[in-house]
């Protein structure tokens, strides 16, 4: 399945599995439950993605350079 399928997939389950364990105000904890499994998705898919350790910016840096000063 693509990512985009199977992230509104575990959405729509965050939103029932929150709705489950209310007794009221159902509308409340569907939101509640979906925003969970948005915040979830963030720090599994794209998080790791958007940073890299400072050691592997100053590498690639280093590498760039050189390969400046060799094709020069």
């Amino acid at each position: 399945m693509r990512k985009l399928k199977v992230f509104g997939i575990t959405v729509l389950l965050g939103a029932v599995f929150a709705v489950v364990f209310v007794e009221s105000n159902w509308l409340l904890a569907a939101i509640i439950g979906a925003l969970l499994v948005v915040t979830l998705w963030i720090f599994v898919h794209a998080y790791p993605h958007d940073i890299a350790p400072p050691a592997d910016r100053r590498h690639e840096n280093t590498q760039r350079r050189r390969a400046r000063m060799n094709s020069n």
